[in-house]
C-alpha cells in the first residue's frame, strides 16, 4: 500500500495531531470569542450566564442572536427556536462527517455531534477517513479556546464598549478566511467561493441579509452545474486520449 496514498486518506490516529491542525484557527476565532463575551454582558446575561452560553450551546453565531434576542426580552421558546434554525447546518456537516468516522460507537457519536463546529468540520472532512482521536484534539482544542476568549471577553467587558459597537461580520472575518482558505483545493471550490463573494458583493443592500442567502444559494447551483459539466465531458476527453 502507498504510505503517502493512506496518509492523505485517513487521519492520524492523535489527539496531538488534530489540535496542531486547528490551532491557526484557534487564533483566529479569539477576538469572535471576546467580542461574544462582552456582547452577553451587555445584553444583561452577566459572567455567569455568559459563560453558561459557551458551555452549553457552543456555536458562535447562534450564540450572538441568542443574547441579542434575551436582551430584547424574548421568551426562551422564541431564542430556542430561532438558534435551533441557525444551527440546521450543522446537520449538513453530521451527515457528511459520520460514514467517515473510524471505530466510534453511537454513543461518542451523540457526544461528537455537540463539538462539531464550522472549525473542526473544516479540519476534519480533509481526509476520507477521519479516527477519533484526531477529532477529539481539533474539536476539543476549539472548545476549550472558546471558553477562554468567552471568559477574557465577560472579565474585560465594561472597557470593550467599542468592540461591542462594531460591526460583528468585522470580527468574524479572521477565523472564516482560516476555515475557507483550506477548503480551496479544486476548480470546483474556487468558482463557489468567488461566486458566493461576488454575488454577495452585489445583494450586499438587500435587508436582513437576504443577499448572503442568494450568494450561497446561487454559488452552490453554479459548482453543482460546473461539477455536472466536467463529470460529463471527462469520458469524451478520456476516450480521445486513448
Amino acid at each position: 500500500m502507498d504510505i503517502s496514498k493512506q496518509s492523505i486518506e485517513t487521519s492520524p490516529d492523535s489527539v496531538s495531531a488534530g489540535i496542531r491542525a486547528i490551532s491557526p484557527m484557534l487564533l483566529g476565532t479569539a477576538p469572535f470569542g471576546i467580542v461574544f463575551g462582552a456582547f452577553a454582558l451587555d445584553m444583561g446575561l452577566g459572567i455567569e450566564g455568559g459563560q453558561a452560553m459557551s458551555l452549553l450551546v457552543f456555536a458562535g453565531s447562534a450564540q450572538f442572536v441568542g443574547a441579542n434576542l434575551f436582551g430584547q426580552g424574548a421568551s426562551i421558546v422564541v431564542i430556542a427556536v430561532t438558534t435551533l434554525f441557525i444551527n440546521l447546518r450543522h446537520t449538513l456537516y453530521g451527515a457528511s462527517l459520520g460514514p467517515r468516522l473510524l471505530n466510534a460507537k453511537p454513543s461518542e457519536r451523540i457526544l461528537m455531534s455537540f463539538f462539531l463546529t464550522d472549525e473542526s468540520f473544516a479540519i476534519v472532512s480533509q481526509f476520507k477517513e477521519v479516527r477519533a482521536r484526531y477529532y477529539w484534539g481539533a474539536a476539543l482544542a476549539m472548545y476549550v479556546n472558546w471558553q477562554v476568549w468567552t471568559f477574557v471577553g465577560l472579565v474585560s467587558g465594561s472597557y470593550l464598549k467599542g468592540l461591542v459597537s462594531l460591526s460583528l461580520g468585522f470580527v468574524m472575518v479572521p477565523a472564516f478566511i482560516a476555515i475557507i482558505v483550506p477548503q480551496l483545493k479544486n476548480a470546483g471550490s474556487f468558482i463557489c467561493g468567488i461566486s458566493a463573494a461576488g454575488i454577495s458583493l452585489i445583494f450586499s443592500d438587500l435587508p436582513n441579509q437576504i443577499g448572503l442567502i442568494i450568494a450561497a444559494t446561487v454559488a452552490i447551483i453554479v459548482t453543482l452545474m460546473f461539477e455536472y459539466f466536467m463529470s460529463s465531458n471527462r469520458p469524451d476527453l478520456d476516450r480521445g486520449q486513448e
